[in-house]
């Protein structure tokens, strides 16, 4: 494929649509490699990544739920539809990695141009699973502050999601976009 084709062939791909069978690491640090390539500003390289595989991401599915079956015990709202669907997700597929945004510690540019940086190179990480014949999902449920104690993470480090990826198992219709000339102006 050349990149227009990579591009166009990218999509969000439920985690039902993932096989279960195992990713080579050598494809999982190349997504990870090209992610380390996105732009930033001021080099913050802000991105950070912890991969799950294995009984790893078994245990850490069952922690999560079990925090947040606690949580909801003790009246906090979650969504337990939307934690049981989580754990399940998170069992089926074969990778799942935390995105994590680090902070300049001297916070010399905005958040949200960092926030901006991690997803870049998570469209790099993308891309590069489209062109291994990879299927993904950047899943980003409600709960994701709930969850960051589990993961210990470092002052200045904020949870932006999980990023699935595995083998396609089914093929489905790309939704498309609408066409590009209604969302330009020309001046």
């Amino acid at each position: 494929m050349n990149l227009n084709e990579i591009i166009r062939n990218r999509r969000a791909t439920p985690p039902k649509f993932l096989a279960k069978k195992e990713v080579d690491k050598e494809l999982i640090l190349n997504l990870l490699e090209n992610a380390n390539w996105a732009p930033t500003h001021k080099n913050t390289e802000p991105w950070r990544f912890i991969v799950f595989q294995g009984e790893s991401k078994q245990k850490l599915a069952q922690s999560i739920f079990a925090l947040l079956e606690e949580k909801h015990t003790q009246g906090e709202e979650v969504n337990m539809q939307k934690a049981i669907r989580f754990r399940d997700n998170l069992i089926h597929v074969p990778v799942a990695m935390a995105i994590v945004l680090q902070r300049d510690a001297a916070e010399r540019i905005p958040e949200w141009e960092e926030i901006a940086a991690v997803s870049m190179a998570v469209q790099n990480m993308w891309l590069s699973a489209t062109d291994s014949g990879l299927g993904a999902f950047w899943a980003t449920p409600p709960f994701l502050p709930h969850i960051q104690p589990l993961l210990n993470l470092k002052p200045g480090q904020k949870l932006l999601g999980f990023f699935f990826v595995g083998h396609v198992a089914m093929d489905y219709p790309s939704p498309g976009r609408g066409p590009v000339f209604e969302k330009i102006q020309w001046k």
